[in-house]
C-alpha cells in the first residue's frame, strides 16, 4: 500500500525470509558461518538456538542458498511426525522413491540407510535441515541420531541441522538424549541485535528496497524502534511497517518520531519479554529472598499458633 509513496521497488520489512534482506549482524554472521561450515566438514549434528523473531528461519533459507549442489538437502519445518512421518518427509525431500503406502518403518530406515551408503561412496554429503526442532519427540531424535552413529560409515555423509526455541535445548539436556548429545560437535546461540546493528538493519533493508535510511526515517527514529524491540528482527520489521503505513495514510514524506511512537503504542503487545522492563524487587533473585522471608514468616506463625493451642489444651486439661 505505502510501496508507491514511499518510491520502494518492493517492501522492505516483509516477514517472508528473503535471503537477500539477511543483515551480517555479528551473531547471525557467526551462525551462518558456523552451520555451513559444520556441514562442509561434516561435524555430524549441529544445533542452532534462538527465541522467536530472531531470524532463524531466514538463516535457513541463506543456508541452503549457500550450499553447494554436491550438498543434497532435505528441509524439513515445523515437524509434528512421529519417525516414520518424517522419514517419509526427509526421503520425499531427497527426491528417493518409496511406497506412499508404506508403513513398516524397518523398510523406510532401510531406504534411507541404502541411500546415505550410495552418497558416502561418491563422496556426497546429504543434509537433513529441520527447522522448529523443539517440537520433536525424543523417540524421533534418537531415531535420527542413529543415523549419525560412528560405527556406521555412511554416517559420514549425513549431516543433521536442529534449528529451535530455547526449548530445545531443554530437551537435549534430558537424560534420554546423552547418546545424541554425544554427537553433537556444534552448537550456536542467536543473539539480538545491539543498538548499532539494529540501526544498520533498518538501513540495509530500506536500501534493498531502493531508498536512504535518511530520506525515509528522521535521525532518532532507529533507537526508538530498537529499544522497543530489544534488538528482535521480527519486532523491528513489524513496527516499521506500521510506522510506514500511518505515515502513508497521513501523506506524511518522512517517518518522524511521533509516527513511530504511534506504531508502538499500537504494537505494545508485541514488546519481547526483557527484566528491565519489570520493577527491580520483581526479578528471580529477590522474588526467591523475598518468597524465602514470607515463607520464614508463615512457617513461624504457625509455629506461634499451635504452641498457643498446645498450651491452652494443657491448662483445659489441668
Amino acid at each position: 500500500m505505502y510501496t508507491e509513496f514511499y518510491g520502494f521497488s518492493e517492501e522492505p520489512f516483509a516477514l517472508s525470509p528473503d535471503p537477500r534482506f539477511l543483515y551480517p549482524a555479528r551473531s547471525h554472521f557467526e551462525t551462518l558461518s558456523s552451520m555451513l561450515s559444520g556441514i562442509k566438514e561434516r561435524k555430524g549434528i549441529i544445533v542452532v538456538t534462538g527465541e522467536v523473531g530472531l531470524g532463524k528461519t531466514l538463516l535457513i533459507y541463506a543456508l541452503l542458498k549457500d550450499l553447494s549442489e554436491k550438498i543434497k538437502t532435505a528441509f524439513i519445518f515445523n515437524p509434528g511426525f512421529e519417525t516414520k512421518g518424517l522419514l517419509k518427509n526427509i526421503l520425499r525431500d531427497l527426491d528417493v522413491p518409496f511406497g506412499e503406502k508404506e508403513e513398516n518403518l524397518l523398510s523406510l530406515m532401510t531406504r534411507f540407510r541404502d541411500y546415505l551408503n550410495a552418497c558416502h561412496a561418491q563422496g556426497e554429503i546429504v543434509a537433513v535441515v529441520i527447522d522448529e526442532a523443539q517440537n520433536l519427540d525424543e523417540e524421533v531424535l534418537l531415531a535420527l541420531g542413529r543415523f549419525c552413529s560412528p560405527d556406521i560409515p555412511a554416517s559420514r555423509a549425513l549431516q543433521i541441522l536442529l534449528v529451535g526455541h530455547p526449548e530445545l535445548e531443554v530437551k537435549l539436556e534430558g537424560l534420554k538424549l546423552r547418546p545424541l548429545r554425544q554427537l553433537m560437535q556444534v552448537h550456536c546461540r542467536i543473539s539480538p541485535l545491539t543498538r548499532e546493528e539494529g540501526r544498520e538493519y533498518i538501513a540495509h533493508r530500506l536500501k534493498m528496497a531502493g531508498r536512504e535510511l535518511s530520506h525515509v526515517f528522521s535521525p532518532k527514529v532507529p533507537d526508538i524502534v530498537w529499544e522497543f524491540s530489544q534488538g528482535v528482527p521480527r519486532v523491528i520489521n513489524l513496527v516499521c511497517d506500521r510506522a510506514l503505513l500511518n505515515g502513508y495514510v497521513k501523506s506524511s514524506p518522512v517517518i518522524d518520531v511521533k509516527t513511530a511512537k504511534e506504531a508502538i503504542k499500537e504494537l505494545a503487545h508485541l514488546r519481547p519479554w526483557n527484566h528491565k522492563s519489570f520493577p527491580p524487587f520483581l526479578s528471580l533473585s529477590r522474588m526467591q529472598s523475598r518468597g524465602a522471608r514470607i515463607l520464614f514468616i508463615l512457617l513461624a506463625f504457625l509455629a506461634f499458633f499451635f504452641s498457643l493451642g498446645m498450651l491452652a489444651k494443657w491448662v483445659f486439661q489441668v
